[in-house]
């Protein structure tokens, strides 16, 4: 990642326009695996017609519709990118979850779209992926386990 002084105009431009897309991506991932949980304790709410669902759905349309109409720089091409595939397996993920309860159709591509938005999150200043690595909970890990990845 390019240092925030060495940003030229267009990136910056670019960056902002793009951030609430990012944030809003990332908040449709973070219900669709809220979902997921829900649906995995067993809970009688967890159905395809659950607003979690219409509210990530409709979420997921004005950040995926952004997305699609922003204009990268040279610079942000690569970060673009990894914002349009990520909406795809979000828009991926959705779709399954309104088909149906089975947890690895929507957790499979939910997992792409994270990597890609923790990829987007690496490539420019300005989009921050939560890590809970050194949270006080990672400190508490057994010392012979090895740390894992952030996972959804």
């Amino acid at each position: 990642m390019q240092p925030l002084h060495k940003i030229d105009d267009e990136t910056a431009a670019y960056i902002l326009e793009t951030r609430r897309q990012f944030e809003d991506l990332r908040q449709v991932a973070a219900q669709l695996a809220g979902f997921l949980v829900l649906n995995a304790s067993g809970a009688d709410t967890a159905s395809p017609d659950h607003p979690m669902l219409a509210s990530a759905a409709e979420l997921y349309r004005d950040a995926a519709e952004g997305v699609q109409c922003a204009r990268p720089s040279r610079r942000a091409l690569l970060h673009h990118r990894f914002l349009l595939e990520a909406s795809a397996d979000l828009g991926a993920a959705l779709t399954a979850a309104r088909n149906g309860l089975r947890v690895d159709p929507v957790l499979l591509p939910l997992r792409r779209a994270y990597r890609h938005l923790q990829d987007a999150a690496c490539e420019l200043p300005g989009f921050e992926m939560v890590s809970f690595q050194h949270a006080c909970c990672a400190a508490r890990r057994a010392p012979d386990r090895a740390p894992q990845e952030n996972r959804i």
